[in-house]
């Protein structure tokens, strides 16, 4: 059975005196930092940052990165600043899961990993999903939605899991219409009684049939 080479490696790294290991650390570290700086994407800097901050600090937390970036300023490397990389990977979370993978793997591989989760999201939920995230919303209101109200809710429950640093998908109300045509064929496709439809919707439109910017239900306040 072949050796795989990583094992090859740590084999002839525990062989080593003391001395050997630390010198033989530091170059296998920056020709890890040499790997990153070739691939000419701007995920590669920030990944390096991170890299960076890690050897210096050990375990990774934005007040250790904070500290950990300081140190390695004064000593005229270049690092990120800690809210340039969380703008970049979407959350602190996303940032430590790009350095773990940077170990096994590229920094071009990583991005692409990345952007995977987030191309064509609204175009790929299911009807199931559909469903359950319009009931869920209109239990909170305490009825079938209007367009605006589905919209502030949704923005409200991407902020709260922003604030959580959780990933969350939802729908739009644009991928409801472009499935069932209308806002009131989805609500009539995904379950919700024609009367409590027709209830919602009838008193809201103008004489023209738009949607009034108007609410019948509460809706939460964002800051709540």
């Amino acid at each position: 059975m072949k050796t795989p080479a990583a094992d090859v490696v740590v084999a002839a790294f525990a062989v080593l005196a003391a001395d050997e290991q630390e010198e033989a650390f530091v170059k296998i570290n920056d020709a890890r930092l040499r790997r990153l700086a070739a691939a000419d994407s701007e995920i590669a800097t920030y990944i390096r940052s991170l890299v960076r901050v890690a050897d210096r600090v050990g375990e990774l937390s934005p007040d250790s990165y904070r500290a950990g970036r300081k140190e390695l300023l004064v000593e005229g490397q270049e690092v990120h600043e800690i809210n340039a990389v969380i703008r970049f990977f979407g959350s602190w979370r996303r940032a430590k899961e790009a350095l773990s993978l940077s170990e096994v793997t590229t920094a071009t591989k990583i991005e692409a990993r990345f952007r995977a989760r987030l191309i064509g999201k609204p175009h790929t939920y299911s009807e199931q999903t559909m469903s359950e995230v319009l009931h869920r919303c209109a239990a909170e209101l305490g009825g079938p939605p209007l367009v605006i109200e589905y919209e502030h809710w949704r923005a409200r429950e991407l902020e709260l899991a922003k604030a959580r640093d959780e990933e969350l998908f939802l729908p739009s109300s644009s991928p409801f219409r472009r499935r069932w045509s209308t806002w009131e064929q989805a609500l009539l496709a995904l379950g919700f009684p024609e009367k409590d439809v027709r209830a919602r919707l009838e008193p809201s439109r103008g004489r023209d049939g738009q949607n009034l910017r108007w609410f019948r239900f509460r809706v939460p306040e964002s800051n709540d």
